[in-house]
């Protein structure tokens, strides 16, 4: 029997969240290596199961790895508006949530979302990758 697609699984219940955080670290762990691309994959198929409001939180952590994808690649466009929602949906988890230091990682993006704003679409590869954001967290599960 062929499996369903992703779209069309039951949600899970707290406990299985709970059960799969190591899904987040890794995602955590891969986007503070610089792999974005992988952090994005790896929190996907996860987030797409996961309940209101946790959700939120996952899907933010995604449009964040999405935004520094659009860096790699030197897109500018779309930079800014997903770390605009990165953002949106991070500061609904504020301080934290699963062991991550939402609070921090919140003042870190904003940081980014400005220096990009100001170097703007002509100057953006003159972005100091130093100043990329780190996901602080401690495992709870």
């Amino acid at each position: 029997m062929a499996q369903a697609p992703l779209r069309n699984q039951p949600l899970l219940d707290a406990g299985e969240v709970t059960a799969r955080l190591s899904e987040l670290y890794r995602a955590i762990d891969e986007f503070n290596a610089g792999w974005y691309f992988e952090s994005h994959e790896t929190l996907e198929e996860f987030w797409m199961v996961t309940p209101w409001p946790e959700r939120q939180f996952f899907q933010g952590i995604i449009q964040l790895a999405a935004a520094f994808v659009h860096v790699a690649r030197r897109e500018y466009p779309g930079i800014i508006k997903l770390l605009d929602l990165a953002l949106d949906k991070l500061r609904q988890f504020s301080p934290g949530i699963f062991g991550v230091g939402v609070a921090v990682l919140i003042a870190d993006v904003e940081r980014a979302r400005g220096d990009f704003a100001s170097l703007g679409p002509e100057r953006f590869l003159e972005y100091d990758e130093t100043r990329t954001p780190k996901i602080r967290y401690s495992r709870i599960a």
